[in-house]
């Protein structure tokens, strides 16, 4: 049968079409891992000073106070020498007054229950705090009595008992630190053991597992490890193999840079558990792990301590230079948006003044000299330093200490140096800068980290040694 030409020409169209190779589909996308929990969450705020902290956890927890309210406080009970500790109590019951309604108002001096119960008699509720200093924390409990109406009501129950209680706790800062008397940094107490690794490239130390008892985060090339000193021995707690955590960057430097940083953050005021920041110039990408060393996210490029937090960079060979960005999408921007220099070691920590004001401090090493500088734009040098560096307030008086290795070949002539940098004497320029004290660590120092206070001295640090871990208090 004859075709009609415009069927021809569908029949021709057809073919072309058959013949015509099948484009190519989109292979699909692999399946994007989604992020952990803790790194989709809203950013948290750093931790306030400890005094507020409390202060707002115990109205939170009591909540509105009917009536006139007295606040009180019991003399203060504490574990280190307290010359300013009326103060201290009598200035919780003021801010707590203060958080609990117009009717609240604070007793003036502290007194214990029996007088408060007297000095109450007027008003509706009393509102006692017992202040506690323990262990490097500050402990505060309040309890709320109702205050008898009558002589009826006195005489059938003239001590009432609590219908509401609280209890709130917080490290010690330099602004509760003010109210107690001075630590001295000139004595040291050593406490050493011999480590199972030589290869301790980073450091870290606090309750990263929070459970009330300090640990210390130690990172070699080979593994990462939360451990404690016991009896002169180091007592590993958990560990994490590099290879199963993170892949190898395609090409590591010879001599790393490592930095371990633990970041505490507070949610509707609540402290919330620390996580570790771990960058190694090893490991393609930093790594973000939990209390129990599980790993929470990936970070890109490496990351560096930067105001109590992290901060990534994706510039280094082997030194580190260029612009720094948040590790996670829910992360704050850092407070230091480039490294200007070309570093090889750097350190910052968020601290407290005494009158509980945050700063921040920065030290950056290069060419064998350190620069000190503070979120107020004073800056100060260390003409010659090692490559390990820590900052802390180990004195808890709101000035910092700088703690450095010595910038020597042979490791039989390394120590530990820490200075303290006076920053409100001689001027934003000409700041104090002060040793107070050098170890020698003739097997060489390799990390160092500063401790949260936990007891009525100094701040301890940890050291990483080729051979041992030391705890100095």
């Amino acid at each position: 049968m004859a075709l009609s030409p415009r069927r021809l020409l569908l029949a021709l169209l057809a073919l072309l079409a058959l013949a015509r190779p099948a484009a190519a589909q989109p292979s699909p996308s692999p399946a994007v891992p989604q992020r952990p929990a803790a790194a989709q969450a809203r950013p948290a705020a750093p931790p306030r000073p400890a005094v507020a902290r409390v202060v707002d956890a115990l109205a939170r927890s009591l909540g509105p106070v009917a009536g006139r309210a007295l606040v009180a406080a019991a003399p203060l009970v504490s574990d280190a020498p307290a010359p300013r500790g009326a103060q201290l109590a009598a200035s919780l019951a003021a801010q707590l007054a203060g958080k609990l309604g117009e009717g609240a108002q604070a007793q003036k001096e502290p007194i214990p229950l029996p007088l408060a119960r007297e000095a109450a008699r007027d008003g509706a509720a009393l509102v006692h705090l017992a202040v506690e200093i323990g262990a490097g924390r500050l402990r505060v409990t309040a309890d709320v009595y109702p205050v008898p109406r009558t002589v009826w009501a006195r005489i059938r129950d003239p001590e009432p008992g609590p219908i509401a209680h609280a209890y709130a706790e917080a490290p010690l800062d330099a602004e509760i630190r003010s109210f107690l008397a001075p630590v001295p940094l000139v004595a040291a107490r050593v406490d050493r053991a011999k480590n199972f690794e030589g290869d301790v490239v980073a450091l870290a130390c606090g309750d990263l597992d929070a459970d009330g008892s300090l640990e210390i985060l130690s990172v070699s090339r080979r593994r990462v490890t939360t451990l404690r000193l016991r009896g002169g021995r180091v007592v590993p707690l958990s560990s994490r193999s590099w290879p199963d955590v993170v892949a190898v960057h395609p090409s590591p430097l010879r001599e790393p840079l490592a930095f371990a940083t633990l970041v505490e953050r507070e949610r509707d005021g609540e402290l919330l558990p620390p996580f570790a920041d771990v960058g190694l110039t090893d490991r393609a990408r930093s790594v973000r792990f939990d209390g129990k060393l599980q790993a929470l996210a990936e970070l890109p490029g490496l990351a560096v301590p930067d105001a109590g937090g992290s901060a990534c960079t994706t510039t280094w060979g082997p030194l580190l230079t260029g612009p720094l960005g948040p590790c996670a999408p829910a992360d704050p921007p850092p407070a230091t948006s480039a490294l200007e220099g070309r570093y090889d070691a750097l350190a910052s920590a968020r601290l407290l003044s005494a009158r509980g004001e945050p700063f921040t401090v920065w030290a950056a090493r290069e060419r064998g000299a350190v620069e000190l500088r503070d979120s107020a734009g004073r800056r100060r040098a260390v003409g010659s330093a090692g490559a390990q560096l820590a900052l802390g307030d180990l004195d808890q008086d709101g000035e910092p200490e700088l703690l450095a290795a010595l910038d020597v070949l042979d490791p039989l002539e390394d120590a530990v140096v820490v200075w303290s940098w006076r920053r409100r004497e001689g001027g934003p320029d000409r700041a104090a800068l002060q040793e107070i004290l050098r170890l020698p660590a003739p097997a060489g120092v390799r990390a160092l980290a500063v401790c949260p206070p936990d007891g009525p001295g100094r701040a301890p640090f940890t050291v990483a040694t080729a051979d041992e871990i030391w705890v100095v208090r």
